[in-house]
């Protein structure tokens, strides 16, 4: 008689579940906290403001009636290059795509630092066990 497969359907899923558990946690540990403020920044941009409609701001400037923010302005440059609309994009604010570039950079550098740290940090535990 044949035995059970060594691991059920089932025991298969839930240890694909939990490695894909494992990648997130160790990638949302090498981000970072300020790396992922900016991260969510960036998408919040990218995907759910529009810089067409008027919306809650806690900017005083734009409180206080003035139209040309140049912090309001470069969130919408940032958003209209995302769009694809490049040349809208400069018009707004001539730093918006700079601005884009030095907080890719920023995330990058975070994650690079992070992980070497991970890195030192595990070997001195294998060296310590060792």
């Amino acid at each position: 008689m044949k035995t059970a497969a060594k691991y059920s359907p089932l025991k298969k899923i839930e240890a694909l579940i939990y490695r894909i558990k494992r990648k997130i946690y160790f990638n949302l540990k090498m981000i970072g906290f300020e790396g992922f403020v900016w991260s969510a920044a960036l998408v919040y941009l990218a995907f759910f403001f529009n810089p067409a409609e008027s919306h809650f701001t806690i900017c005083p400037l734009s409180n206080f009636g003035v139209d040309d923010c140049p912090g309001c302005g470069l969130g919408r440059s940032i958003s209209l290059l995302f769009s694809g609309k490049i040349t809208e994009s400069f018009q707004t604010h001539i730093l918006g795509i700079p601005a884009v570039l030095i907080l890719i950079l920023r995330i990058f550098s975070i994650m690079r630092t992070n992980y070497s740290i991970h890195k030192k940090l595990n070997s001195k535990e294998r060296n310590q066990y060792a």
